[in-house]
């Protein structure tokens, strides 16, 4: 299992983590590395492949990032940004 920490503004930080033969990576609130619980669990993304190496973790985790990124923008755009969602 391998973990990375990217911290995110503002005070924002998220671990990301992937299991060898999983074909998902776990995002989390928090530096949680080295941990294997799921307290902090905030979104599951299926790859549907094995990693070849760390990097790989590095890549996905910065591809979400922009995702996440990009879906608050809309958010603040729209002006849905810290109100609920429809019921």
């Amino acid at each position: 299992m391998t973990w990375r920490y990217e911290p995110a503004p503002p005070d924002e930080g998220y671990t990301f983590r992937w299991g060898r033969g999983s074909g998902v990576i776990t995002v989390h609130r928090g530096d949680v590395r080295g941990t294997h619980g799921d307290e902090t669990l905030l979104d599951t993304v299926r790859i549907g492949r094995d990693r070849a190496d760390d990097r790989d973790l590095r890549l996905e985790a910065r591809r979400w990032l922009k995702t996440k990124a990009a879906e608050m923008r809309k958010a603040a755009h729209e002006g849905r940004l810290g109100k609920p969602g429809p019921a």
